[in-house]
Parts: C-alpha cells; sequence; structure tokens
C-alpha cells in the first residue's frame, strides 16, 4: 500500500491484457469466431444464446418436461435431500 497525506491507496496495476470484456462470455465468443476458419461452410451453433432448444440437438423428449412437472406438482420433491444424499441415487 502507498500512504500519502494520510491516506492509504493499493500501488499494484492491473494486468491490461485481462480487461473485462476480453474475459466475459461475449469477449470469449468474440474471440472464437474471430478464429474459425472462413472457408469452412458447417453451420455454427450460436453459443451465447439464451435458449439454445431452437437447434434439433438440444430437444429433448416430450416426456423430460412432463416428468419434471409432474414431480413438482405432486409435491413430493419439496425438500432438501438428507445430507448423505439419496438413498436410490447411489
Amino acid at each position: 500500500m502507498d500512504s500519502r497525506n494520510g491516506i492509504k491507496k493499493w500501488s499494484f496495476q492491473g494486468n491490461p491484457e485481462l480487461n473485462a470484456s476480453s474475459i466475459s462470455v461475449r469477449g470469449v465468443l468474440n474471440q472464437l469466431f474471430e478464429n474459425l476458419d472462413k472457408e469452412d461452410k458447417r453451420p455454427i451453433i450460436p453459443l451465447g444464446r439464451a435458449d439454445p432448444t431452437a437447434f434439433p440437438s438440444y430437444q429433448t423428449t416430450r416426456l423430460a418436461p412432463d416428468a419434471v412437472a409432474d414431480a413438482t406438482l405432486s409435491y413430493n420433491f419439496n425438500s432438501y435431500p438428507p445430507t448423505l444424499g439419496v438413498a436410490d441415487a447411489r
């Protein structure tokens, strides 16, 4: 720490290579896109989307959301699991 006029200040400098825009999700995605082969014509799945279910590879069977809804509405699973875990999951 640096002390001038009785005021203490930190005296370290941040690394300019690690600014907020370079380590954000958008910064990482931009870096990925900059390094893509422009000649490659395969479709790219945009990983920065909030909802990837527009792509068939991310869609699930209709049974999965129905099972989650049924479990939620049953009120049998509205608590924390035992501290040692759920016996059926072991």
